[in-house]
């Protein structure tokens, strides 16, 4: 390769380099909790569904590359249980301020389900 060739490769390279990670660094976060706010995504390769059980209620079903959201007012804490639909199988649980509102995405696949809060 040509010494001058290689040059404008590795400048191509670095200006790329450098606008890739602005571009990272002023996105920000993609989702964000809202007050009185409950979000499910399922973002993994399987449907979800939460349970609150103090309040024996559910989200609906959310289907992978889907979100729902419910809306609970007041302040104090809940429970929340995430589960994989159709198996039921528990991936796990946690409790949030109900006035600082939360989001969980569900991750990963049926047999080895996750999540992570936002």
């Amino acid at each position: 390769m040509k010494k001058t060739t290689w040059i404008r490769t590795m400048g191509t390279a670095a200006v790329s380099a450098a606008v890739a990670a602005t571009c990272l660094i002023t996105a920000g976060p993609a989702n964000a909790a809202t007050s009185g706010q409950f979000t499910l995504c399922s973002d993994g390769y399987f449907s979800s569904y939460a349970v609150f059980p103090y309040r024996h209620l559910s989200t609906k079903v959310v289907a992978p590359g889907t979100c729902s959201t419910l809306y609970f007012g007041g302040d104090g804490t809940e429970y929340v249980e995430l589960y994989v639909a159709g198996s039921g199988q528990g991936i796990g649980g946690f409790t949030y301020q109900r006035g600082a509102g939360t989001g969980v995405s569900t991750t990963g696949n049926a047999s080895s389900p996750g999540y992570y809060r936002w």
